[in-house]
């Protein structure tokens, strides 16, 4: 169990954040290659890299070490025995609608901005 624990940390630790490094290092292999002045120099990279090790790896640590030693919560009320009914959702909180609703204001902002953009004769 002990084992398992110990890999879930170094998962967590290493995971997202070696993914996103990877993946950065990797594009700027590429703009390296194009000779670009937009690239990032190889000791910047280095840098991010140990701090990447020496401050977010033992922070996580540090979490996790604290976290696994602090008692679980106790519900401050208790629950009633007898369930309730739960009343029928309203239209508008249909997921659909919500989905809707959400996606009309980007969409209009946008649409508006292009239409005045594309609408301005030269």
């Amino acid at each position: 169990v002990l084992s398992l624990m110990l890999w879930f940390l170094l998962q967590t630790a290493t995971l997202y954040p070696g993914v996103v490094f990877g993946i950065c290092f990797v594009l700027n292999c590429f703009i390296w290659g194009k000779h670009s002045s937009g690239a990032v120099p190889f000791p910047t990279m280095v840098a991010l890299l140990c701090m990447w090790f020496g401050i977010s790896l033992p922070l996580v640590y540090l979490g996790y070490y604290f976290g696994f030693r602090k008692q679980p919560y106790d519900n401050p009320v208790r629950t009633n025995q007898i369930p309730r009914q739960i009343p029928e959702q309203r239209w508008y909180m249909n997921k659909f609608v919500g989905i809707l609703m959400a996606g009309i204001l980007p969409f209009g902002a946008m649409f508006i901005e292009l239409f005045f953009i594309f609408s301005v004769s030269i």
